[in-house]
């Protein structure tokens, strides 16, 4: 029975009649992935490149990039070039320039027939990102989540963890790591992974996958701005911008008052930011500490800075909020190592209440 390539061989194409549509680094990378494993079944080189001219044309990508090129990481993952644009589906623009900017690791551990390797990572002065690979001998799921990497030194830290099933034995993830109370310029990481979490069966795999290595901040300008508004009894200070090679860090600090704390169990805040040329930047907070749920210095990064716009708008969005059994929950460990729910203090407010604060315009030093 002929594949679904060996049929494309037979139709004829003109190539007028080749329209190219968007695709996704997913769909790209699903595809070539495919492409591959067929190709490898095939014996005659005359067939194998017929085969990449008629998948180019259907799925509409262009022959030098299916047919020409295929560089491989280490442990055979399936072939993805930036696995930073890769994950972010081509949606936001975060990670666009990421992989130009980031060192590349390519270090392999294997253990209990699963090779987990740490493909780039790159350090903003902020925060970590680490991409890496993980080729099983076997399928793991659709879900599945790995122990995250400590940085020394730390007082502790934030992050977000995403893994993104390629095939039935191939996986991308990325996290993203801030440290809390580190504020050297380099960062030394120490990577034990001893557990995949399989999240469609409750599951784990163990295992010993160790990593250790270090990371230099990349090139920053750091702007103090400290330009503060107060609105309806929430305080924002922006107190700095830091500007990197690939992106732009804005810190900063929120307080409330005691009739705000007493009305709401917390008052969140996210940053809407653009420039004075129109560009509209996505971001990703990076955590924050603080004594309460009202007070906390934050600190979120966005895409790359439009090195032609001279002010950002940053326009903070509140959202005060009442907490239930259904959407919070706080236990304490007691002295015998037990968890004990603590109940949620009474407040005055009801569901929640958003509103936009004012603008705070940053003249950008040049």
């Amino acid at each position: 029975m002929k594949d679904i390539y060996e049929l494309l061989n037979d139709a004829k194409i003109d190539d007028q009649d080749i329209e190219e549509m968007p695709v996704t680094e997913l769909e790209k990378a699903k595809v070539k992935n495919a492409l591959k494993q067929s190709i490898s079944k095939k014996k005659k080189r005359k067939g194998w490149k017929t085969n990449v001219v008629a998948a180019a044309a259907v799925i509409g990508l262009t022959i030098t990039t299916v047919g020409l090129t295929f560089p491989a990481y280490a442990g055979n993952i399936p072939i993805i070039g930036d696995i930073f644009r890769f994950l972010d589906n081509d949606k936001t623009g975060m990670y666009d320039n990421y992989k130009e900017f980031s060192t590349e690791m390519n270090l392999t551990q294997e253990s209990n027939g699963i090779k987990i390797t740490v493909n780039d990572a790159v350090f903003d002065g902020e925060t970590v990102a680490i991409t890496y690979s993980i080729d099983s001998d076997h399928d793991l799921g659709e879900e599945l989540t790995i122990d995250m990497a400590d940085i020394k030194g730390s007082n502790g830290r934030a992050g977000t963890s995403k893994i993104t099933k390629i095939d039935d034995n191939h996986y991308v993830g990325l996290d993203r790591i801030t440290p809390i109370g580190l504020t050297s310029e380099t960062v030394h990481i120490k990577w034990n992974i001893n557990n995949l979490y399989l999240m469609d069966t409750g599951n784990e795999v163990k295992g010993k996958w160790k990593f250790a290595f270090s990371l230099q901040a990349t090139d920053s300008q750091v702007q103090l701005t400290n330009q503060t508004i107060e609105q309806n009894g929430v305080t924002v200070n922006i107190e700095k911008i830091a500007v990197t090679p690939m992106s732009f860090i804005i810190h900063y600090n929120q307080a409330a008052t005691q009739q705000v704390q007493d009305k709401w169990h917390e008052a969140s805040i996210k940053l809407h930011v653009t420039d004075d040329l129109g560009n509209t930047y996505s971001g990703e907070g990076n955590g924050g500490s603080g004594p309460d749920a009202y007070t906390i210095s934050w600190s979120d990064t966005f895409e790359k800075l439009d090195p032609n716009a001279t002010k950002l708008i940053i326009t903070p969005h509140i959202t005060f909020r009442i907490h239930d059994a259904s959407n919070f929950s706080s236990v304490e460990i007691t002295e015998d190592g037990k968890e004990r729910v603590l109940p949620i203090p009474p407040k005055t407010g009801v569901g929640k209440e958003e509103f936009v604060m004012e603008d705070i315009v940053i003249e950008l030093e040049k």
